[in-house]
């Protein structure tokens, strides 16, 4: 394996972003207590390398509200007319620091936003992905909301990443997954080295076998449901937080009456508005109907459709539940029931 010291990174970071490539980085918050988020990275800016971040990396790939086009309406042979403005997106974005749990989440987000098997490709996401390096931070220790062995290779797991950087002392050994990972680690800035690759974390598991099938049978028991979101509060922070969630509301931007702009913006299935009708009705009017979407959304729905787990056991939802609702124990009673 190679080897880059901690004090190289600066270096490795300049070079990833030559011929204008926006770097994305962990990076603590300015004027923050150790908020740690993914954001662009400038040259001479610190990163951070230690910390989980507290938001997943899939604002590099699905921004939190995106231009999509802009449009007017013109007078032409004395006709009214829309001319669209096309938005270009990002190409080539570096994704630096991602963890496996980001990494691994890439599978689920491709397969809705640009399959491999063909179909529809929307523009912005394929534009960023088709270009994106993945450096991922291997998981040498864990906390009490980690649970990513319970989906895949767990902390072992290389799919989406391109170079995997593995903490040792004073930097990291570097594992290549693909050719633009094998291109990287020849730089003059990693040293061949002997040191063994460290030992991952081991992080909590939750059984998911049979989950879809289970979650059909258990979708009627409203009163289950309540039992299991009677502490949540439908603020919708574990969705902006998963790295695999990824509803959005679309809307248009007028400047006067004759242009515009339209633009598409995270949404949340558990927010009350997200179903509700033009009528006034609401299919899920209780906490209990979007949790219970939310539950079937990740581990029935889109298993079904798309062939990914819409989780990746990164915690996130845990640890940043204003109320508390962990969602293994969630999984856990529906596999009791």
């Amino acid at each position: 394996m190679r080897f880059i010291a901690e004090d190289a990174i600066p270096r490795l970071l300049e070079h990833l972003a030559g011929g204008g490539r926006t770097v994305w980085a962990p990076r603590v918050v300015r004027d923050s207590v150790n908020t740690v988020l993914f954001a662009p990275w400038s040259a001479g800016e610190p990163v951070e390398t230690g910390a989980y971040t507290h938001l997943s990396a899939k604002a590099a790939l699905l921004p939190p509200t995106e231009r999509l086009f802009g449009f007017g309406y013109l007078q032409a042979a004395g006709e009214e007319r829309i001319e669209l403005e096309p938005e270009e997106p990002e190409e080539s974005p570096v994704l630096f620091g991602a963890r496996v749990c980001d990494a691994r989440a890439l599978a689920a987000l491709d397969a809705l936003f640009f399959p491999a098997s063909g179909g529809f490709n929307d523009p912005g996401y394929a534009g960023r992905r088709s270009g994106l390096t993945v450096i991922t931070l291997a998981c040498t220790t864990c906390d009490s909301a980690c649970f990513c062995s319970s989906f895949g290779k767990g902390p072992a797991e290389t799919d989406g990443s391109d170079l995997i950087l593995y903490p040792v002392a004073n930097g990291f050994l570097a594992e290549p997954v693909t050719d633009a990972g094998s291109e990287l680690v020849r730089l003059d800035l990693f040293q061949d080295s002997r040191l063994e690759k460290p030992e991952l974390a081991v992080t909590a598991r939750v059984e998911t076998a049979g989950l879809r099938e289970k979650f059909i049978d258990l979708f009627s028991d409203i009163d289950l449901w309540r039992q299991v979101s009677e502490k949540c509060l439908s603020c919708g922070f574990c969705a902006y937080a998963c790295p695999a969630c990824h509803c959005f509301n679309i809307f248009d931007e007028m400047s006067g009456d004759r242009e515009g702009e339209r633009c598409r913006s995270w949404d949340s299935c558990m927010f009350y508005s997200y179903t509700l009708e033009t009528s006034g009705h609401n299919p899920r009017p209780e906490i209990a109907h979007r949790y219970r979407n939310r539950i079937g959304h990740k581990f029935s729905y889109f298993p079904a459709n798309r062939g990914e787990i819409l989780c990746t056991g990164c915690g996130r939802c845990i640890r940043g539940c204003p109320a508390g609702v962990d969602i293994r124990e969630v999984i856990r009673t529906v596999q009791e029931r």
